[in-house]
């Protein structure tokens, strides 16, 4: 059975409808020779601290940097059957066309489910941007590799982990280093979330630190011919401060 597998239920229903896969079945699309299947988003996600140890559970600066030698991944609750219906599928197809978004994440949603249903077939990416008809069909008939792509995937989990080992150890760092002080809140720290929310902050602290001064502008009323028009007139640079 050749199995193709989307990253969420609208992108399956559209490619399925290309490839006659008609009749729906358990968290799929059914048709000859094809099956078509879509993930929820990740449908996986990194374990938390304390699945590699319980005294994570506890937060302590002794404990820290907490570095997992092997990772785990955990199925999400929210979307278990449907991880329990991709990963029968996976188990009884004899080739694999990744559909999932052309980007990284996309792949990594794909390949993250093929390393932890230790899917070990024939692997084909289907490189889509459109899911109209006329774009389907010709993306079908120019399938890639699926090692062409495989590269991705590295560079998407690369970020997750690193996402991972600066929340985890940072907000904890923090955390407990505010307590310290007095501090009874969580501080949680995050790769995006911690540079953006500085730049916030000091936009924020420009605005509040704004001082107004007096500003006079020199016009003039000229004209040209039978046109008239208002020029203001324009001091050397070195004549001006830093505002102009």
């Amino acid at each position: 059975m050749r199995l193709f597998l989307c990253e969420k239920p609208s992108q399956a229903k559209d490619i399925a409808k290309v490839l006659g896969a008609n009749r729906r079945g358990d968290g799929c699309w059914l048709g000859p020779g094809v099956t078509v299947t879509w993930c929820i988003g990740h449908l996986l996600e990194t374990a938390p601290p304390d699945a590699y140890d319980t005294r994570y559970k506890r937060w302590v600066l002794g404990d820290l940097p907490i570095v997992p030698e092997r990772w785990k991944m955990l199925v999400k609750p929210k979307t278990a059957s449907q991880f329990k219906a991709v990963k029968r599928l996976l188990l009884e197809a004899s080739e694999l066309v990744i559909a999932t978004d052309a980007d990284r994440e996309g792949e990594m949603i794909a390949r993250e489910l093929v390393e932890h249903c230790r899917y070990r077939g024939p692997i084909q990416r289907l490189w889509l941007s459109a899911l109209d008809d006329a774009s389907i069909r010709k993306a079908l008939a120019a399938l890639k590799p699926g090692a062409e792509t495989f590269s991705l995937y590295h560079s998407a989990l690369g970020r997750s982990r690193a996402d991972w080992l600066i929340g985890m150890n940072m907000s904890r760092l923090f955390t407990l280093l505010g307590r310290q002080s007095g501090y009874q809140g969580v501080l949680p720290v995050g790769r995006v979330q911690t540079p953006t929310l500085r730049l916030v902050v000091d936009r924020d602290r420009s605005i509040a630190d704004f001082m107004p001064v007096p500003y006079w502008a020199i016009e003039v009323a000229l004209q040209a011919g039978d046109v008239p028009f208002t020029a203001q007139w324009r001091a050397a640079e070195d004549r001006c401060d830093d505002q102009g």
